[in-house]
């Protein structure tokens, strides 16, 4: 058996669900398919999440929101027509959504968890229409039926355990199960959303559950990327990555998986294969627990923006005994999740997305800090991008950090730091926001060209 998921792109529009129907029917052991909700179909273009969000959020300011409703129920209804499917589809769709609109909220966030969650719910409807429209034998399985249940974090739940064994019973049921991705059920009965991007890891999810041969993860590359074509042209593909190498990659800006998504299938063993849409007969990435690393030991490079550094000195720190705890704990009253910490004798650097450090949160852990721990000096550092080099190869291979050292340095890229777990499958670099892009081209000249 197989789980495969489609991102928004294979659900953009007619043409494209014709091509992920071919793709399922064309191998029996593709019994679970994921779907995102309907994607760009040009560049310009917005997609149906984002306009649920946009309907959601002039609902919720008393605006005008009937409109852009109008123009949901408008996207759907053109796939509709061009699959050549009966009118009631596009009335239960239209339906679906004045019923989400209508219902009692108590809260923002589960309103917008609500909507957002629309996105894929009726993308799955419609594909399990149109397969049995065909003459396929295809059923859509609500999440709250199959018993995904997640925790009552809105826009940012964690799979709760039970839900594992409740999947399970989708092994049972007869003919291709079509399932919505990015959202599930809290145990009160609300719909509670996945982060951003989160079909990836309803896919996952299922695919541990069901203890499957593989995940597919259908998008719209060939394969996974050395470092952004965006950035590089023609850059190198890759064949094979492990979990580690991909859930390294993901997290620094790799946007081909959400970084959440290894979690479930890591725990169990089960490869991912990423593979595209528009041209199913390539082999694509696999993911897997192990590779061979007598290639090339840089397996690719990535870079994010949108960081900030807390940066900590008092003299004899390092006999401190309990000061790094204190101070997590001060972020940890604050909710504010930390990405790294390199750190000296005397100093200690906290890496934090920006999006967690509002002025008010700043100004309060500042001040906590500086009187709590009676520290010397403490400031915050703006304008600060992680480019990430990370390879399973990098472990016995003298002179990486070398190299990447000397390629920055001749493309005039200053290292503001630098950070390497013991695994030493990745080196974290900080640089400035505006050179980010600059590091990753010049990382990838040294290693790949």
């Amino acid at each position: 058996m197989k789980v495969c998921k489609f991102g928004g792109t294979s659900m953009a529009n007619a043409e494209q669900i014709k091509k992920v129907c071919s793709i399922v029917t064309s191998d029996p052991d593709r019994r679970i398919v994921v779907v995102s909700a309907p994607g760009k179909r040009f560049d310009s273009d917005t997609k149906i999440t984002d306009m649920l969000i946009d309907c959601a959020n002039r609902y919720l300011k008393n605006e005008d929101y009937e409109t852009v409703l109008k123009a949901i129920v408008e996207r759907y209804a053109e796939i509709a027509r061009d699959l050549k499917l009966n009118e009631q589809i596009t009335k239960d769709i239209e339906n679906n959504l004045i019923t989400r609109v209508s219902l009692p909220y108590n809260s923002s966030e589960k309103f917008m968890d609500r909507m957002k969650a629309a996105g894929e719910d009726n993308a799955a409807r419609l594909v399990a229409f149109y397969l049995e429209s065909q003459g396929i034998k295809a059923q859509y399985v609500n999440p709250r039926d199959a018993g995904l249940f997640l925790s009552d974090e809105y826009g940012n739940a964690r799979v709760l355990p039970q839900s594992f064994k409740n999947l399970t019973r989708l092994k049972d049921m007869e003919g291709i199960i079509i399932f919505p991705g990015f959202f599930g059920y809290s145990l009160s009965g609300e719909v509670v959303t996945f982060p951003r991007g989160g079909s990836d890891i309803t896919g996952s999810i299922l695919a541990a559950a069901l203890e499957v041969d593989v995940y597919e993860n259908f998008t719209d590359v060939d394969s996974v990327f050395v470092a952004n074509p965006k950035l590089i042209k023609d850059p190198k593909p890759i064949s094979e990555l492990t979990y580690r190498e991909m859930r390294e990659l993901s997290y620094a800006g790799f946007s081909v998986l959400h970084e959440e998504t290894l979690e479930p299938v890591f725990q169990r063993g089960i490869p991912v294969n990423i593979r595209n849409t528009n041209n199913p007969s390539a082999p694509g990435t696999f993911i897997t627990p192990t590779r061979d690393n007598h290639m090339n030991p840089v397996a690719g490079i990535a870079g994010d923006k949108g960081f900030c550094s807390i940066n900590i000195n008092k003299y004899m720190m390092n006999r401190e005994i309990g000061f790094g705890r204190k101070v997590l704990q001060i972020l940890e009253e604050e909710f504010v999740p930390f990405e790294h910490m390199p750190s000296g004798i005397d100093d200690i650097s906290i890496i934090i997305r920006k999006k967690y450090m509002d002025d008010e949160k700043k100004s309060r852990i500042m001040e906590r800090v500086a009187k709590e721990l009676r520290v010397d000096s403490i400031s915050i550092e703006y304008d600060l991008g992680l480019v990430m080099v990370v390879g399973e190869g990098m472990k016995h291979t003298v002179g990486i950090t070398h190299r990447i050292a000397k390629a920055l340095a001749l493309n005039g890229v200053n290292i503001r730091m630098i950070n390497q777990g013991s695994s030493e499958v990745s080196i974290m670099l900080g640089v400035c926001e505006d050179d980010v892009d600059k590091a990753i081209v010049s990382i990838y000249d040294e290693f790949f060209k």
